[in-house]
């Protein structure tokens, strides 16, 4: 018994060592985007966060493996993500850096208090910022929060609004509204959480029960490439998880004759978290 303690005590102090060895890249950082956000047609894939000095620095002590730079390739384009650069920490971890100003701060390696660049607003960007990320062998991309000191975030997500989703129509579940349906269609929510100010990123998980039954269960924690070439959430790709709206999409749902109960639970990296029951009747009209 006493060694089951000294080992749990011991796991514990190791795992805080590994996740304080990552730090935030930015000093008084504001973050504007989260991990596993919906853009237009894929996950966004790290996060968005600014800062009144523009410095960036490493997330962990690591090796420059590659850098892209304007001022090294003045008569190239810049490419999508505009000037970036990768770092190497070990076998397995890889941090990247995009949208930095032109001039890198190039050298072989970088400690915790060196700075790689200042953020910019290269490539596909709307505003100066950093977008940083960390890769696992290159086909697993970790949410940053995961493994990184807590963010100072007291606001809980706000979930805005319900819906099933009818093709390209929406209608909005209330409490004791009634609905017809000619077949099981899927639900539509409208979900957003607030960490400093007034942003809108996305949440770190969604919870969703329909009549008892869990019918969604996702935590944004990793982004994964799967056996079909294809980036998926918890084994979900993009199509599955969001609709063209950008709200959470949830696809396994079948609906009760009669009084249904939904509650959707959703909860942000720093576990705040808010929930909503809704209560509705349902009249299933199926043509055989």
């Amino acid at each position: 018994m006493k060694d089951d303690r000294l080992f749990i005590i011991f796991s514990l102090v190791m795992l805080s060592c590994f996740l304080l060895s990552f730090q935030l890249p930015v000093q008084n950082g504001t973050i504007h985007s989260t991990f596993g956000e919906p853009r237009p047609d894929h996950f966004h894939n790290g996060v968005d966060i600014s800062s009144i000095d523009k410095k960036v620095y490493p997330v962990k002590e690591g090796n420059l493996v590659f850098a892209w730079d304007k001022a090294l390739f003045p008569l190239e384009q810049y490419p999508g993500v505009g000037n970036y650069c990768i770092l190497e920490h070990n076998k397995k971890e890889k941090s990247l850096y995009v949208h930095l100003e032109n001039n890198i701060h190039l050298q072989p390696r970088y400690a915790l208090t060196d700075s790689l660049a200042f953020m910019g607003n290269t490539g596909r960007s709307y505003g100066t910022h950093l977008h940083f990320a960390i890769l696992n062998h290159f086909i697993v991309s970790v949410n940053p929060f995961t493994v990184m000191p807590s963010i100072d975030d007291k606001k809980p997500p706000v979930i805005e609004a319900v819906y099933i989703k009818v093709g390209d129509s929406y209608t909005r579940l209330r409490e004791g509204g009634n609905i017809r349906l000619t077949q099981h269609h899927p639900l539509a929510i409208q979900c957003f959480d607030a960490i400093q100010k007034n942003e809108r990123c996305g949440v770190f998980s969604l919870k969703v029960i329909l009549n008892n039954v869990t019918v969604t269960d996702v935590k944004f924690d990793a982004i994964k490439l799967d056996n079909k070439n294809k980036l998926t959430i918890k084994g979900l790709p993009f199509e599955n998880l969001y609709d063209s709206k950008g709200n959470y999409l949830v696809t396994n749902v079948s609906y009760n004759p009669g009084i249904n109960n939904l509650t959707v639970i959703a909860e942000d990296f720093a576990g705040n978290q808010t929930s909503q029951s809704i209560s509705f009747n349902v009249v299933l009209d199926f043509k055989k």
